[in-house]
């Protein structure tokens, strides 16, 4: 398996979704690629940064910010729309 192999299949890969022996394959060349093997590191921290975040929730200040100025919009949106 070459480096580009191992790009294409890496969404199987690091999601589990690839046969057993595509993954020792990937393995194997992980073992001896450094570069393949920095790659997948970086997928997978990222993944496991996002994944272990919830929902983030704006502050308060901040959604009613955009509660505002989202209802300023809608309000002049119909002004334009409406027949004179």
């Amino acid at each position: 398996m070459n480096c580009k192999e191992v790009l294409d299949k890496l969404s199987d890969f690091v999601d589990e979704e690839a046969r057993e022996e595509l993954c020792r394959e990937i393995e194997e060349h992980l073992a001896r690629c450094r570069g393949c093997k920095i790659e997948v590191d970086t997928v997978q921290k990222t993944i496991l940064l996002y994944s272990s975040n919830g929902p983030a929730e704006a502050p308060v200040r901040v959604s009613a910010a955009l509660q505002s100025a989202l209802a300023r919009e809608y309000r002049r949106s119909e002004n334009r729309s409406s027949p004179d």
